[in-house]
């Protein structure tokens, strides 16, 4: 496969080095990456640098675009949203930013079938797929029924954003072993702290397992230690660094991983998905752990554990919530021009005496019926403008007709 590689972190870098150790795979391009050139002019020599990124959306140019966070996010926006519009599939370095534009990838990619890939380290270990089974066994595995998930990070560089990198991460993991989160809680730092050296997370879902993350400095090689907490003993899972295996500790039984490359196993995924013509499912999955993260701040501004709803994002239900909020604003104007009305009118209103006019024989002057009823109008347009809901709501295509009917 021929990759095009736009912005560059450490993680998306494990990506490349994968790429360059590959006889089947190749960087064509490398976009906005300026940060990283000396290693990835190392790493693959005969890719072009350029600022010209649109000849990526050209059908045949490349099979697959590595996408990460760069210095331009408006360019970077604009660059993620074209690319999946044009339907090319994309890797993206996880997190990729806030969960709103992230919806707003998940709506698009829907309409043109394309493919998203969230990757961050560890992706498709065998070590979770055991956690996993563990969980699903429930009272007859070997550690009972799971009760507790516990992550425990270790770092070296503890400030903000790398923190906060590293928990997305892990947020994707819980919801993967664990189930869909429904609260959040975070303890150990303010708001406004620069660094989050002792943050702590809980986290329930949908399922009995509860979560907890924290992050502690490095004391030896482990960069994780994520451990099962069950009724009947512990699975513990060392993460180590990529020179070391992974191991796997159930009660006193110890059994180590082969090397793993996380890199070359999103790959074969992403041919997978293109060979087959198949929908990744994971991407809105992952919108909603960027809702669960976002999360985080609020609850340590309040100092509380949030807990919130998670529905599926899509063009009608966008319509409908902005239509909504353009309804009140709507109501709440007519009132106010209401008030505004009487009090004018009651002003401008002289007093008649009824008796004396009818003796008089003179015809009172009355206002125009369609002008006294001014104030359905404004209701009766934003009522009208809900039928425009069908006009938004665009057909489905064959294969989707298909999809729902199976």
């Amino acid at each position: 496969m021929r990759f095009a590689l736009i912005g560059c972190n450490d993680d998306s870098l494990r990506m490349v080095r994968a790429i360059a150790d590959s006889k089947l795979h190749a960087i064509a391009s490398i976009h906005n990456a300026d940060e990283y050139r000396e290693q990835l002019t190392h790493l693959a020599p005969s890719a072009i640098s350029s600022e010209h990124w649109e000849s990526l959306l050209v059908s045949g140019e490349v099979d697959a675009v590595l996408v990460s966070p760069h210095s331009d996010a408006i360019v970077f926006e604009d660059q993620c949203r074209k690319l999946v519009q044009a339907g090319v599939p994309i890797i993206i370095s996880h997190p990729i930013g806030d969960s709103l534009f992230a919806y707003e990838l998940e709506m698009m990619r829907e309409e043109a079938r394309g493919a998203i890939f969230a990757y961050s380290p560890g992706f498709g270990h065998p070590a979770f797929a055991q956690l996993a089974q563990l969980i699903e066994q429930g009272e007859s595995s070997d550690i009972g029924a799971v009760e507790q998930l516990v992550i425990e990070r270790h770092m070296s560089m503890r400030d903000r954003s790398s923190v906060l990198h590293v928990l997305a991460q892990d947020i994707t993991l819980q919801r993967q072993l664990a189930g869909q989160i429904s609260s959040i809680g975070a303890v150990g730092a303010e708001p406004g702290d620069t660094s989050l050296a002792n943050l702590a997370v809980h986290v329930t879902g949908t399922t009995a397992v509860i979560g907890r993350w924290s992050v502690g400095p490095v004391t030896d090689d482990r960069e994780a230690t994520i451990t099962l907490v069950g009724t009947r003993g512990t699975a513990v899972v060392t993460a180590y660094a990529a020179d070391r295996n992974w191991t796997l500790c159930v009660g006193s039984i110890e059994h180590e991983f082969d090397s793993h490359d996380d890199a070359s196993r999103c790959i074969d995924q992403l041919e997978q998905v293109i060979a087959e013509s198949a929908l990744p499912p994971d991407w809105e999955a992952v919108c909603h752990d960027l809702d669960a993260m976002e999360q985080i701040e609020r609850s340590l501004r309040r100092k509380r554990t949030i807990e919130f709803r998670r529905d599926a994002q899509n063009e009608e239900g966008a319509f409908k919530g902005i239509m909504s909020a353009g309804g009140c604003v709507v109501l709440m104007l007519a009132l106010l021009l209401l008030m505004a009305f009487a009090i004018v009118e009651g002003f401008r209103m002289p007093m008649i005496d009824a008796g004396a006019v009818q003796e008089s024989g003179e015809e009172v002057s009355r206002m125009h019926v369609l002008l006294r009823l001014w104030p359905v109008y404004p209701l009766a347009a934003f009522l009208l403008l809900q039928l425009l809901v069908f006009i938004a709501k665009k057909p489905k295509t064959g294969a989707a007709r298909d999809e729902s009917h199976s």
